[in-house]
């Protein structure tokens, strides 16, 4: 066995000479359309501004990437990939030569609103880049300031960036064009990703025939040259180029996205059991993030919802925000919310480790007094992160360890306060719980949905919506894993310790994932070079318990039923999927 890793971890990291070999479908053609150079400079502008980060990022490939010019387009480039970076204008026999490089089989990468002009610089419609890149559209967004990009999570051409960063974007008048497609990547959304009624992707990909496309909606200039752009482009080009690409995904099991349903119990207490029945009528379980002082006059209560197998988390100890206030009266409180917690189920307390402050309002203080006292996630605001997903606080500043850090889960979703505020009836506030829902599977990303025990009495608003809702839930069971808050945080824990690395050598893709922790569930989203193609483990160096499950017609997961700590070497080759 020791003889078989050790020639398998080889193979992983030795140089091969078939690794140098440039196959055809590896080049990279940037083209430099003179038709959309003339447009843009009797507009006063300059297409080089879009062209210059493209000559850029291409240094990277060496010789793998060529800069060609109109002759060498129209006379039929080699196979690979072309790149129109925001070509405007498009003279009848650029357009005729695209189309041949992709009925070829050649890919394909253009931005902005390619080929919407002619050779006269005459708009002629979207007719070439809907048709070119299999899109639909439907209009411009709106020119404003509040605009990001916000990438869909582990997805084959983002993948590098978690799920739902806000990503700046400039939208100006008419450049941005709202996108319908089977094969979206990214959307666009204001910072509070507020619900929006008509199609807003930004970034699609397809696999037509023999040709891979990637489009971007928008002109390359409408964001900035950052890292978070680099990994999008170079995570698109390993794509189009049907390099296969394995990644660590968020979740476990082979779920696509996460979601955590919890209340905030204040007043009004014993309405907790109604959410808890809702969840369980769907075999959930939920979070319930108690105000000790209530939950003192609730006794009963607490004891009912652990004995149903919900989490039982802290809300403080009186519904008072902490922002701002001095360390050793925050220190008071949380210790005395602990205690008040010890009266109630006195040993089990041990387990209450999640923590939401009241009206979401903490500081760095708050968040290092919960460390000290072995609170292991925190429920935050919408602010909390750029992501929509979980993530580590080290209050003290120092170096990580993952073990013993706060885990953060941001709330991603409208609450019933906001609700209440935008005095929405029953039926908008269904509306916006469901947009969320889908965003957030669609976006491979983590739901936080909060709602308040006062609000659950008999009458009030949140009952009959969130009765829809829970049912919607259920219906995504087979991608969506509703977990408690202290679920979620112990995956995250184990997840960070785990690294992934990949070597491809001629047909195979060999892997190695080494974890000093056993972690079950454990899953490796895997790019795969052809649509619908099947993967297959070939080898495997150890006792490890994994097993393929297809995500969609361009991912396939290794899902560690059984994971073993240490490294474990999978060999995975690919059968065509046509």
């Amino acid at each position: 066995m020791f003889k078989f890793f050790c020639v398998l971890v080889c193979l992983l990291f030795a140089a091969s000479a078939a690794l140098a070999k440039t196959s055809a479908e590896s080049k990279l053609f940037l083209y430099i359309s003179p038709t959309t150079h003339d447009y843009f400079l009797s507009q006063n502008e300059t297409y080089e501004l879009s062209v210059k980060r493209w000559r850029t990022h291409l240094r990277k490939f060496g010789k793998q990437a060529h800069t060609i010019g109109r002759e060498q387009l129209v006379g039929g480039v080699l196979l690979g990939t072309l790149i129109l970076p925001n070509s405007v204008a498009l003279a009848a026999d650029e357009r005729e030569a695209i189309k041949l490089f992709v009925s070829r089989g050649g890919n394909l990468l253009g931005s902005g609103l390619v080929g919407s002009r002619d050779s006269s610089g005459n708009y002629v419609g979207l007719d070439f880049l809907q048709s070119i890149f299999h899109v639909e559209t439907n209009g411009f967004f709106q020119e404003t300031s509040d605009s990001f990009f916000m990438p869909y999570g582990d997805g084959p051409v983002t993948w590098p960036v978690p799920a739902g960063r806000r990503m700046p974007l400039l939208s100006a008048k008419d450049s941005v064009l709202r996108l319908k497609s089977d094969n979206l990547a990214s959307v666009v959304m204001d910072w509070s990703r507020t619900m929006d009624l008509q199609p807003n992707g930004v970034m699609a990909f397809n696999e037509i025939g023999l040709s891979r496309l990637v489009y971007f909606s928008f002109p390359d200039t409408a964001w900035p040259y950052n890292r978070d752009v680099q990994l999008v482009m170079d995570a698109s080009l390993a794509w189009l180029r049907r390099e296969p690409i394995a990644y660590k995904a968020a979740w476990p099991d082979g779920y696509v996205a996460s979601h955590l349903i919890e209340m905030d119990t204040e007043d009004k207490f014993a309405t907790a059991v109604r959410l808890a029945e809702l969840l369980e009528g769907e075999g959930f379980r939920g979070t319930f993030y108690c105000l000790t002082s209530e939950a003192v006059r609730e006794p009963k209560t607490v004891h009912n919802l652990l004995a149903r197998g919900h989490e039982i988390a802290y809300h403080a100890d009186v519904h008072f925000g902490f922002n701002g206030d001095p360390g050793g009266e925050q220190e008071l409180r949380i210790a005395f919310m602990i205690q008040q917690m010890q009266s109630i189920i006195g040993e089990r307390s041990k387990e209450a480790t999640g923590f939401r402050a009241p009206t979401e309002s903490y500081d760095a203080t708050t968040e290092s007094l919960l460390h000290k006292y072995g609170i292991k996630h925190h429920a935050a605001d919408l602010s909390s992160s750029a992501d929509r997903l979980p993530f580590f606080s080290d209050p003290g500043g120092g170096r990580l360890n993952f073990s013993q850090s706060l885990v953060v889960l941001p709330r991603t979703q409208r609450d019933d306060i906001e609700f209440q505020k935008l005095q929405f009836n029953a039926d908008a506030i269904l509306a916006n719980l469901l947009y969320d829902l889908n965003h957030t599977v669609n976006s491979g990303a983590f739901g936080l949905l909060s709602v308040h025990s006062q609000y659950f009495v008999d009458g009030g608003f949140m009952l009959s919506p969130m009765r829809s809702y829970v049912k919607r839930v259920s219906d995504f069971r087979d991608r969506l894993w509703v977990a408690r808050g202290d679920e979620i945080a112990n995956w995250w824990r184990r997840r960070e310790v785990v690294t992934i690395k990949q070597k491809k050598r001629e047909s195979t893709l060999t892997i190695l994932v080494d974890s000093p922790i056993s972690v079950p569930g454990l899953s490796v989203f895997v790019t795969v070079p052809r649509k619908n193609a099947v993967m297959r483990i070939v080898d495997i160096s150890n006792t490890s318990s994994v097993r393929v499950k297809k995500i969609d017609s361009f991912r396939s997961a290794l899902i560690f039923d059984k994971h073993k700590e240490g490294k474990t070497v999978l060999s995975l080759v690919f059968d065509d999927g046509r």
